[in-house]
C-alpha cells in the first residue's frame, strides 16, 4: 500500500492521467485496472442508526490533513458507482466520503423484497445523513468540507443543510453542489396534479390495507438490467456499461422500482424544498441537465430563485441527461470543472 505522501500524489495522477476518453474502447480496460487499483485503497465502513438500520459508507482519505468532499448519491445508487468521481477529487488533494442511503447500496433493506426502493419517512434519510456527519466528523476535524449531492441525494443534502445549517455540530460545510437535484419529477403520462393525486391515493391505500407489505408503484418491479439504447441516464456507453456491470456482478447493491410510500414521501420532500431553500446559508451550485427526463428544470429554477446566498449559481449543461457525473466526456467535464471551481479548486 502506498504510504509516502509524495508517492501517493504521483500515483493518483498516474491513475487519472492514464484514463482514455470514454468514447475510446480502452476506457473499460482502464476502469478495470487503474481505477480498480485506486479503489482498492478505499475503506468500507458502516454505522447503525437509532432505529437499527445498518448504513454503509466508504472513505478515501489522504495521508495528510486535507479538505473533504462528502457525496450523497441518488436513488438506486451505491457508493461503488462513484469510483471515478472519487479518483478525480483525490487527485485534486481531497479526501472523499460517500454514503449508501438506507435501503440501497450495501446498506440494510427496509422491506422483505430486497430490490424495492423504499423508505417509511423521507426524513429518515436526513437523520441518517446527520449521523453520518457525526461519525466522520473526527476524521474531518478542522479541515474544510464540501457537500455534493445527486438527484435524490441532492434533495437529502439540501434538506440536511436547511435543517441542520451552519450552527449545529459537527462542522460547517463551505459550499453545496447539487447535480440534477430532485426538486420535482416528471409525472408522464399524467399531468402533474393527476400524477401526484394517484401517488398519494395509492400510498394511502397501501398503508391502510397492506401496511406490512409495501407495494411497487404501477408498472414497477424488481431490478431488471436495461440496455444502453434508449436509457434516460447517460449518453456515455462506457460509463453506462461500467455501472451496469457493477449491478450485474453484485446483486447485493441492486434496487428496482420505487414503492408507493417512497414516491409519496419524495413528493412530500420536494414540496418542502422551496419552503426551506432560504434557510441554506452557504453558496449552492445547481447543475441542470437540459435533456433530463427524470427531474424537472422548472422546479430547479424555482428552487434556485429562493436561495439567499449571493454566490449561488444555476448552470445548465446543454445536452446532458440526468446523470451528469456519469455523462460522456464532452458533457461531463464542464460540470466537473464547474464544481471544482465552485469549491475553490484551481
Amino acid at each position: 500500500m502506498v504510504t509516502e505522501t509524495s508517492t501517493l500524489a504521483a500515483q493518483l495522477q498516474t491513475w487519472l492521467n492514464s484514463r482514455p476518453a470514454d468514447t475510446d474502447t480502452a476506457w473499460t480496460t482502464w476502469s478495470e485496472t487503474g481505477l480498480a487499483e485506486f479503489w482498492q485503497h478505499t475503506e468500507h465502513l458502516e454505522f447503525e442508526t437509532a432505529d437499527g438500520v445498518r448504513v454503509c459508507y466508504c472513505v478515501w482519505a489522504q495521508a495528510e490533513p486535507a479538505p473533504w468532499v462528502v457525496i450523497s448519491p441518488g436513488r438506486v445508487e451505491a457508493y461503488v458507482k462513484y469510483q471515478e468521481v472519487a479518483l478525480e477529487w483525490a487527485a485534486k488533494g481531497f479526501s472523499v466520503a460517500i454514503i449508501d442511503h438506507r435501503g440501497q447500496g450495501y446498506s440494510d433493506r427496509l422491506t422483505e423484497r430486497h430490490d424495492q426502493g423504499h423508505v417509511e419517512h423521507f426524513n429518515h434519510y436526513i437523520d441518517d445523513f446527520a449521523q453520518f456527519m457525526a461519525v466522520i466528523a473526527p476524521r474531518i476535524g478542522k479541515q474544510s468540507a464540501y457537500l455534493l449531492g445527486h438527484s435524490m441525494g441532492g434533495a437529502i443534502a439540501a434538506l440536511y443543510m436547511a435543517q441542520h445549517g451552519q450552527n449545529k455540530p459537527p462542522f460547517p460545510f463551505k459550499a453545496l453542489a447539487l447535480n440534477a437535484p430532485m426538486t420535482g419529477i416528471h409525472t408522464n403520462p399524467w399531468p402533474p396534479s393527476i400524477g401526484k393525486a394517484i401517488v398519494r391515493l395509492g400510498a394511502w391505500l397501501n398503508r391502510k390495507f397492506a401496511a406490512k407489505n409495501p407495494g411497487y408503484f404501477i408498472g414497477m418491479g424488481d431490478y431488471v438490467e436495461l440496455p444502453f439504447a434508449g436509457n434516460d441516464l447517460t449518453s456515455s456507453a462506457a460509463r453506462y456499461r461500467f455501472f451496469a456491470k457493477l449491478y450485474q456482478n453484485q446483486p447485493l447493491i441492486r434496487v428496482g422500482g420505487p414503492t408507493w410510500q417512497w414516491l409519496s414521501e419524495s413528493l412530500r420532500a420536494m414540496a418542502l424544498l422551496p419552503k426551506v431553500a432560504p434557510r441554506i446559508e452557504i453558496p449552492v451550485l445547481i447543475l441542470q441537465a437540459s435533456a433530463d427526463q427524470i427531474v424537472t428544470a422548472e422546479s430547479q429554477q424555482h428552487f434556485f430563485t429562493l436561495l439567499k446566498h449571493e454566490k449561488s449559481q444555476l448552470l445548465p449543461i446543454a445536452g446532458a441527461q440526468h446523470e451528469i457525473l456519469m455523462e460522456t466526456d464532452r458533457l461531463r467535464q464542464p460540470a466537473i470543472t464547474a464544481i471544482q471551481q465552485f469549491f475553490g479548486v484551481r
